[in-house]
């Protein structure tokens, strides 16, 4: 049995974590396996997300005050927790992974993304966005172009001018 001082610290702990998270969703993990919750774990840890399963009464004094208060109603039965802080693109991405499995009883509950509710479709389409990773590939390119364009077309006048050069010098033998 947990102390009331070992419960209010961790009622703290997910309040920080409902502050600090830009992408909170909760889960209904009923029938799940402690193989599948593990697993479920790892692949939210590969990216920099955490799944945490907690009860219900210490959430109820986390959530106050945070962008979480908006999904309080959905703090009902067994409830496990997505918190995604640098990438939420990949942790929507390898929690949409994990449910669409075959045999996944992992179901979606409700979720709030940048402070506002969100729904599963909205999850769905967050994880359907390229990655982080992709995106600054995609940026760097779009920075790089007009510094290649102005290179290859500097370099493309001075292979015109040595022709143009070289076309002048050979009449110029010629003439003589």
């Amino acid at each position: 049995m947990k102390t009331k001082k070992l419960k209010e610290q961790i009622a703290k702990e997910l309040k920080e974590k409902f502050e600090k998270a830009p992408l909170v969703v909760l889960t209904d993990f009923q029938g799940m396996t402690v193989a599948e919750s593990n697993a479920l774990r790892r692949k939210l840890r590969e990216v920099g997300a955490e799944y945490k399963v907690v009860k219900n009464t210490l959430m109820r004094y986390a959530y106050p005050g945070t962008p979480v208060e908006q999904i309080k109603d959905s703090f009902v039965g067994p409830t496990g927790i997505v918190f995604a802080y640098d990438d939420i693109v990949a942790a929507a991405k390898a929690l949409k992974e994990f449910m669409d499995e075959k045999d996944s009883k992992l179901k979606f509950k409700a979720a709030v993304v940048e402070g506002k509710v969100a729904d599963y479709n909205m999850v769905k389409q967050l994880a359907e966005l390229p990655g982080r990773e992709e995106l600054l590939g995609q940026l760097a390119f779009t920075l790089k172009y007009p510094v290649n364009a102005v290179a290859w077309s500097l370099e493309n006048l001075f292979t015109k001018l040595v022709t143009v050069l070289e076309n002048i010098k050979a009449e110029k033998e010629g003439a003589a």
